[in-house]
């Protein structure tokens, strides 16, 4: 237990970081009669991977190098071969804060037939989302697995861009080691396989309706708070996994935990944390005094699903696709993160269950919770904290 407090002190006077964002990048294209716009959006933490960014601030960066990348790795291919960038069209747009939007043009000999994507090969699992208007009217996923997609009003509706999704919500799970990590955490106390489904069942449920609602426009998620909110969650159920609340040790741990959580609302800007900071107050305070507060797990595993679901939701807000594509991505996407969440606890469960036949389950969850105490509290001071 004292490991784990004086964990969280050291951290929690840690520096700064860049918070950790997937790799991924955008664009959309507009036919027109001889050939099509192009908007694209990429990160400039993306960019810094190129040999030309390197040691550059952001604010020196030369655009027109950036935008030149871009329209070299990003290709529109007719049957005649790939479409040319009109010259002197290309055009800096507007963007949030980290990310370079721009917009140039392209010329055609025929009907487009493909889309193919070389950017950032450098970056491991980089991913790019296209949409496609006009008659193709269609969206695709390309990856250093599957860098190109055919382009066809014939194949318009069919389910490869279904399963398109379907291959990004399993990586999007498989790569989000912050979802991995919160769900390792909630099983490697369960003690028998129906409480483990229980587990899972609460964070699908909660995390299915809040993925559904963000990318439905019904809820208009903060990120800075959500990913804030979802490394807070890793760091509650580690410490909830070896019981703080009821040693004297563990209970500094706990008020530790709490003042981050006030910290991070009053210095940190991110207000959601005086509720966090309360509900975590009065959940640890019920399980001081029960002994049957193990059925509530699943609550939080849903409580928690919420948060979770609206940084799943992120991948397709930034798309910006019509409602008819989002419910398609919508299903698709989801789909693929419960295959890809079902398959993580299909193998951790039997590895947990046989070091408990052998004796060392109790060692497996106290250094589980240690890294996972680690890990949650640098994870919340990178995003809170960081610029």
């Amino acid at each position: 237990m004292n490991r784990i407090f004086v964990a969280l002190l050291c951290l929690g006077l840690a520096a700064p970081a860049a918070a950790h964002q997937k790799s991924v990048s955008y664009s959309k294209w507009t036919p027109f009669a001889e050939g099509a716009l192009v908007q694209a959006k990429v990160s400039w933490f993306d960019l810094t991977s190129l040999p030309e960014a390197q040691g550059v601030r952001e604010e020196d960066f030369d655009s027109s190098t950036f935008i030149s990348y871009l329209q070299e790795h990003l290709r529109l291919r007719t049957d005649h071969g790939p479409c040319d960038v009109i010259d002197a069209t290309s055009t800096v747009l507007p963007a949030e804060r980290g990310w370079m939007r721009v917009e140039w043009r392209v010329t055609c000999d025929g009907e487009p037939t493909s889309l193919r994507s070389d950017l950032f090969a450098g970056l491991a699992n980089h991913v790019h989302f296209a949409t496609v208007l006009g008659d193709i009217g269609t969206d695709v996923v390309l990856s250093s697995a599957t860098p190109s997609a055919t382009l066809s009003s014939s194949t318009r509706g069919q389910p490869t861009g279904v399963l398109s999704y379907v291959r990004l919500g399993v990586e999007h799970i498989l790569s989000g080691w912050d979802h991995l990590a919160f769900l390792l955490l909630l099983i490697v106390v369960a003690s028998r396989l129906r409480e483990v489904v229980l587990l899972v069942t609460g964070f699908t449920v909660g995390h299915s309706i809040t993925l559904a609602a963000a990318s439905l426009g019904a809820i208009v998620p903060n990120p800075r708070a959500v990913e804030s909110i979802i490394a807070a969650s890793i760091l509650v159920v580690a410490v909830e996994n070896v019981g703080a609340e009821r040693t004297r040790s563990g209970r500094w741990v706990l008020i530790a935990m709490l003042g981050l959580f006030v910290l991070t609302a009053s210095v940190g800007g991110v207000p959601a944390f005086w509720g966090l900071a309360l509900f975590a107050a009065c959940y640890f305070g019920f399980l001081w005094g029960s002994d049957r507060a193990g059925r509530l797990r699943w609550a939080l595993a849903c409580l928690f699903g919420f948060v979770h679901g609206l940084g799943f939701s992120g991948v397709l807000l930034e798309q910006d696709l019509p409602r008819a594509a989002l419910v398609e991505a919508l299903f698709g996407f989801n789909l693929g993160v419960e295959l890809g969440q079902l398959a993580m606890v299909a193998i951790a469960w039997p590895v947990i269950q046989w070091l408990r036949r052998r004796g060392r389950g109790a060692p497996l969850v106290e250094w589980s919770s240690f890294a996972g105490a680690v890990i949650g509290t640098f994870a919340l001071v990178v995003r809170a904290f960081g610029p």
